[in-house]
């Protein structure tokens, strides 16, 4: 999945996961609890937020961010979780 900052109008990196064929889930509704819509940054630039660090621990170091706290400010590609139907 890849973001860029224009014409995007402010909208997080859920809301334009939203507007592809492959949605992120979320189960709180994107306000940073459940963090199933975390998204891992493979290339550009996203400094971590406080929740990030709050809700993911660890993994923040790794590059996982919270696609509903981050509105893109660049150029990015993510990566997603590995599907659980797949384990």
């Amino acid at each position: 999945m890849s973001a860029g900052a224009r014409g995007f109008g402010g909208k997080t990196l859920l809301d334009l996961a939203d507007l592809t064929e492959t949605p992120l889930k979320t189960v709180c509704g994107g306000v940073g609890n459940c963090t199933s819509c975390r998204v891992r940054v493979v290339a550009g630039d996203l400094p971590a937020a406080p929740i990030d660090h709050a809700r993911l621990g660890p993994f923040v170091e790794q590059g996982w961010r919270l696609a509903c706290q981050h509105v893109p400010r660049g150029p990015l590609t993510l990566e997603r979780p590995p599907s659980m139907n797949n384990l």
